[in-house]
């Protein structure tokens, strides 16, 4: 399958190409050069990854088939539920909204990276990519989150200041990956889309941007690759009603698709014309209705105010998606025509055959009534946009459709909240958990956990500084970033480790202050780091500056020392270009530190155990069963590691080593198997805890208040002073009882719940 520019459809390229570039060198669209057959009937007790596989086989065509399963089968493993829901009420609704995002973009945007990923690799290209996407709320995140920590790609988004929920504005500017940038503009979404391709259409700042090997590529569905995988679900949701019963084998059904840029409709009309029954595809616009006015008068006219309204992801006058829509009814001569006019005059005539479509519009006092009859009729709660589509199903009295419902009511919980009648806080969360109360939906887990997330992205801009901020964020340094280790996990002394989600990250680049550098060296256990890799090999260290954020406390028992270690030392490989071996820098790192319990986790993530004999580290890494949690009691005071290795006696009897010996084995099995009972003996130990637990103030104060809980046990994190705390997956109360007793202690403490990291130390 080739694929074509919307505006000159002589240039032909593939799916791996067109996933690349994300728009074509003229300005235009790719899309496929032919739409291909698809009976859902024969694929009716498909997963919806397996259909997924079976869809996009046929488009990309210059993928591996197995390895496109895998890419498939990998993106999507991200959706904690049922992958794609429909829920059967007066209506049909296709619930989109149980990704990480709460939003239909997770559809796409879970898979598109992992495209990406491979077609570069595929076509051999080594520059990085800057993803550069313009959001009207819903695509930033799911691209943020799709992108997270991709190596060789950064990701930049840019969101309208007051275009936006709250809610949508604090998914997207708490997000924490190292390769991604954040921006608001003083501007409208089509400022940000308008500027988006500008930039992509640049020769200048594509030639800045390529001295610097990078090339910009989108996540917004201009790329094909955001396009097709949203085709699958509307096969999968016609299988699942037919499988209901609700119809017969064949029988058309309508869908209505609530739409700004004409993206996710424009896969139901390809999932249309490849085969599947669909009557009619119903455009629901809100009071930016320049699409309804499109299709029912023949005229696209953009020049209009854009009006702010309480379904902002539909807040949108130009269409892209639409230039894909009118190539395949004409051709590109007439597409390169009406887009000029577009641009010139803010308009354009087109008299086209598009009796597949129906359209309307609601106005936003009909959207909340929708949202309110709904509610009270049937128990079922929607979120604006969905109630956007809705009214437009009731207005024009139709039967056996498909409402896409394309976010979650969270997502808008003042709005839907108001439209219910209820009274508004002037805190978001709060407003969340009113909605909760008044309707008993579950709040997704990730909106839930924003309310304690801290906002890191901060920039906003004109419209007319855009350019510049992009240039900015694709000049940046290489990233590192190295988690916190917990070693020893109570009887593995020196043995065991466990890396963990709070991590010290760095950007740095070559320096020509050689004198900075070498007075860094003797101070700087990063410096020190890089320098010792650079002496190992025997080459010439080139000076280089750090940008440090510390995360991971100091003399905590938290890693902070190696992971210091395997930063610089990672810098150094970069520097030196030599291949990142995992257990090459183990070994350099060891000889530093002195021994592996913290810097292997660190390097590899997860859980390790590891021996050191003759200066060489033997380990076996191992995953943790999701049954348990981990929660730190960060003391607001230091315990050095020598005055912890000191405190420890010259000899054990043997009594106290097989004591140990028994429950090393146990805690590893346990801490696998999940066997909650067996881990709560196995995490004693008698060679270092007796000794070091007498450094730590309030240490029987903190023990009891440990005990209290429903904890499973604890244990002294490295030398100490952090108290980690092993808690079972669903216990949502022993957090908030140990925190609230230590606060009535004289000393204080730092209580935070920590995950695993199961990726280890990187760079991008």
């Amino acid at each position: 399958m080739k694929f074509l520019s919307t505006r000159n459809s002589n240039l032909k390229i593939s799916g791996r190409e067109a996933i690349v570039k994300g728009i074509s060198e003229d300005g235009g669209l790719f899309v496929p050069e032919s739409f291909p057959a698809f009976d859902i009937m024969e694929n009716l007790d498909l997963s919806y990854t397996d259909l997924a596989h079976k869809i996009l086989s046929l488009y990309l065509t210059d993928f591996d088939k197995d390895d496109l399963l895998e890419l498939i089968e990998k993106s999507y493993a991200s959706f904690e539920d049922e992958i794609a829901k429909v829920s059967y009420q007066k209506d049909f609704y296709l619930e989109l909204y149980h990704g990480r995002t709460s939003a239909f973009k997770d559809f796409a945007l879970c898979l598109l990276p992992n495209l990406l990923a491979y077609a570069k690799k595929s076509l051999g290209i080594k520059d990085k990519t800057l993803i550069l996407t313009a959001t009207s709320g819903d695509t930033g995140k799911a691209a943020l989150e799709g992108f997270y920590n991709t190596e060789d790609i950064d990701i930049l988004v840019l969101y309208p200041t007051e275009g936006v929920s709250s809610i949508q504005k604090a998914q997207m500017d708490t997000t924490g990956s190292l390769n991604s940038k954040v921006i608001s503009i003083d501007g409208n979404f089509d400022d940000a889309q308008t500027a988006v391709k500008k930039i992509f259409n640049d020769e200048e700042i594509k030639e800045e941007l390529k001295k610097e090997n990078i090339y910009l590529s989108s996540a917004n569905s201009i790329n094909i690759g955001r396009l097709l995988p949203q085709i699958v679900y509307y096969f999968y949701s016609y299988a699942d009603i037919v499988k209901n019963k609700k119809i017969s084998g064949g029988e058309k059904i309508s869908y209505c698709v609530p739409t700004g840029n004409f993206g996710d409709i424009l896969a139901g009309y390809y999932a249309k014309e490849m085969g599947l029954p669909i009557d009619k595809l119903v455009i629901a616009s809100n009071d930016n209705n320049v699409l309804t006015d499109f299709f029912t008068s023949g005229t696209y006219d953009a020049n209009r105010d854009l009006v702010k309204t309480i379904s902002p992801s539909m807040d949108i006058l130009v269409s892209s998606n639409l230039e894909r829509l009118i190539f395949h009814k004409s051709s590109d001569a007439i597409v390169k025509e009406k887009m000029a006019d577009l641009k010139d005059k803010g308009l354009f005539e087109l008299k086209g055959d598009f009796q597949e479509f129906l359209c309307g519009y609601a106005k936003e006092d009909e959207t909340r009534e929708t949202i309110k009859k709904v509610f009270e009729e049937e128990n079922y709660l929607m979120d604006p946009h969905t109630g956007v589509a809705k009214n437009i199903v009731d207005k024009l009295g139709l039967d056996k459709t498909v409402i896409l419902s394309t976010a979650s009511p969270y997502k808008f919980s003042s709005t839907v909240l108001e439209a219910l009648g209820e009274n508004l806080s002037d805190d978001e969360f709060e407003n969340i958990d009113l909605l909760h109360t008044k309707t008993g939906v579950k709040i997704p887990s990730e909106i839930k956990k924003l309310k304690d997330k801290k906002i890191l992205h901060k920039t906003k801009i004109l419209k007319n500084e855009i350019e510049e901020e992009v240039l900015k964020f694709a000049r940046r340094g290489k990233r590192i970033s190295v988690p916190a280790s917990s070693a020893n996990l109570g009887p593995g002394f020196d043995v065991l480790g466990l890396a963990l989600d709070l991590a010290n990250t760095c950007e740095f680049k070559l320096s020509d202050d050689k004198n900075e550098f070498e007075n860094k060296i003797k101070s700087n256990l990063i410096y020190k780091a890089y320098q010792y890799a650079f002496d190992f090999y025997n080459e010439e260290a080139l000076p280089v500056d750090f940008d440090m954020d510390t995360k991971i406390p100091l003399s905590r028992g938290l890693g902070s020392s190696a992971s210091c270690i395997v930063m610089g030392i990672m810098a150094a490989f970069d520097v030196m270009k030599r291949d990142f071996d995992k257990k090459e820098i183990l070994k350099l790192a060891t000889e530093m530190e002195g021994h592996p319990d913290n810097v292997a986790p660190t390097i590899f993530g997860n859980a390790v155990a590891s021996i050191l004999k003759d200066d060489q580290v033997y380990l076996e890494e191992f995953e943790i069963s999701n049954n348990f949690k981990f929660l730190a009691i960060i003391p607001d005071f230091k315990l050095p590691t020598k005055e912890a290795r000191d405190a420890l006696p010259k000899t054990y009897s043997k009594e106290d080593t097989v004591f140990n010996l028994s429950r090393l084995s146990m805690v590893i099995l346990s801490l696998i198997s999940g066997n909650e009972e067996n881990l709560k003996v196995a995490l004693d130990d008698k060679i270092h805890e007796p000794y070091r637990l007498k450094l730590i103030p309030e240490i029987d104060e903190i023990e009891k208040i440990i005990d209290d809980s429903d904890a499973l046990g604890h244990y002294l994190s490295g030398a100490g002073s952090t108290i980690m705390v092993v808690l079972k997956a669903d216990d949502n109360t022993s957090e908030d009882e140990i925190k609230n007793k230590l606060d009535k202690l004289s000393n204080s403490y730092e209580v935070r719940l920590l995950d695993i990291d199961k990726k280890g130390a990187f760079i991008i």
